[in-house]
């Protein structure tokens, strides 16, 4: 209805603005109004066609009159346009003008009727419908009052025996709290979701009870192994601090440090500066090793006793190896335990190196990857073979460690620092028979 209402509306300005071109054209005598009044008069036409393919008998009758009108005004236009181009006077063409102006008088007549048929149309048609809705309505009404006393009847009486169930489960459920796991289901009220619910509290119930006798034999049983544990470590600090004791009763720090002192000074006046500088290599890896046994070191103090201790092996053998260091890192960022190069770079001068007759290199390669140094030691000695590599891999405590200076050796530096870190990667080896060994370290680093 508002479809039509508007087109009609449309109609009736399209009309309108032709009339008033027309109009301006006589006025004026301008073409560009001569083509609008066309141009409007066209377009009220063709909304007249539009309305004619979907409308009731009345309002048909009511537009083939309008089309009339339509097809008269322009008629009448025409005729005085005529006139008027032929420069007759205005008693010639005033009363073809006048009969226009009517028509177009006629034709808003019957635009104003089309509105009122639209909308009587429509206004029966809503009260069809209003009636027929009014009908379902009170269907409707009673349909859920009925529905709503047979669903109140239901409730009332399913209520009544979820009820019964509940208050059962929660009687037994205040004795549970109470310690009381003694539980008698009562009688079956057949509603599948209580009935299955009253079952498994009744399983709940049992296996609590189960669990807890299980929980308190575990803590029994994990009382006594506490108890074993710390009798163990007792004994075990106890042997430490035996096997400490024995070791400092064994060397004297400060007097092997005089000593070497000593033997130091002695060289320096005999002019042998050799061995003045292999004493005060040894010096100094003695006092480190004793110094870092209760903390950490930077990778740069390790890097220091590694040059120590290949100086007194460069002072041995000469001309027999090689050793290659290169740093691409920051070494006083990277925190690792004391004496963790040393034991790698001696494995590898004593296992590698040192039987060869030919001797061998020993490169270091200490660089930063991310969050993380990586440490590559390699050397070109006799290498491993396949039973070695699972040795020093293998986590068994019964292995014989490998390595002479320390006595730690590998096994016990590289768990060492997979204590420290609390990763498994921190440490991997490759090693060919005849071909070499590289050992590869991979530290986090981080405060």
């Amino acid at each position: 209805m508002m479809n039509k209402m508007s087109i009609t509306n449309e109609i009736k300005n399209n009309l309108n603005q032709s009339f008033f071109h027309f109009n301006q054209y006589i006025l004026t005598n301008a073409e560009e109004s001569k083509r609008l009044y066309k141009f409007y008069y066209d377009k009220a036409v063709e909304d007249v066609m539009a309305l004619q393919q979907d409308s009731d008998i009345r309002s048909k009758y009511i537009l083939r009159d309008l089309l009339n009108s339509l097809g008269s005004f322009k008629e009448a236009a025409d005729r005085t346009i005529e006139i008027y181009d032929d420069r007759s006077g205005v008693d010639v063409y005033y009363d073809e003008y006048v009969w226009t102006k009517e028509i177009v008088s006629y034709c808003n007549t019957f635009i104003s009727m089309l509105s009122d048929s639209y909308f009587d149309y429509n206004v029966n048609i809503y009260k069809g419908l209003k009636q027929k809705q009014d009908y379902i309505n009170r269907v409707l009404m009673a349909y859920i009052i009925v529905a709503l006393m047979l669903s109140a009847i239901y409730t009332l009486l399913f209520i009544g025996d979820i009820t019964r169930k509940l208050k059962e489960l929660v009687s037994a459920s205040e004795k549970v709290v109470k310690g009381d796991f003694t539980y008698h289901e009562g009688e079956r009220t057949y509603i599948y979701e209580l009935d299955i619910l009253s079952e498994a509290f009744r399983k709940m119930i049992t296996y609590i009870s189960k669990y807890i006798e299980s929980l308190q034999e575990k803590a029994e049983l994990e009382r006594k192994l506490q108890d074993e544990k710390m009798k163990l470590l007792r004994y075990e600090n106890a042997l430490k601090v035996s096997q400490l004791k024995i070791l400092q009763a064994q060397i004297n720090p400060h007097f092997l440090f005089n000593t070497l002192n000593c033997i130091s000074q002695t060289a320096v006046k005999e002019n042998a500066h050799k061995t003045e500088s292999l004493i005060r290599a040894v010096a100094g890896i003695l006092r480190y090793s004793l110094s870092m046994m209760d903390r950490n070191a930077t990778l740069e103090e390790e890097v220091n006793i590694v040059k120590q201790y290949m100086y007194i092996q460069k002072i041995r053998y000469e001309d027999r190896f090689e050793f290659n260091l290169k740093i691409n890192v920051d070494l006083k960022k990277v925190v690792v335990p004391a004496m963790t190069l040393q034991p790698f770079v001696e494995n590898a001068f004593i296992h590698g190196i040192e039987p060869k007759e030919e001797g061998g290199v020993i490169n270091i390669e200490i660089t930063e990857q991310g969050s993380f140094c990586t440490i590559l030691i390699e050397d070109t000695g006799c290498g491993m073979d396949e039973g070695m590599l699972k040795e020093i891999m293998s986590d068994s405590p019964e292995q014989r460690p490998v390595g002479h200076t320390t006595g730690l050796g590998i096994r016990s530096v590289v768990q060492r620092l997979k204590l420290m870190y609390g990763r498994d990667d921190i440490f991997s080896i490759e090693s060919k028979k005849g071909f070499g060994t590289r050992v590869y370290l991979k530290i986090p680093i981080k405060e």
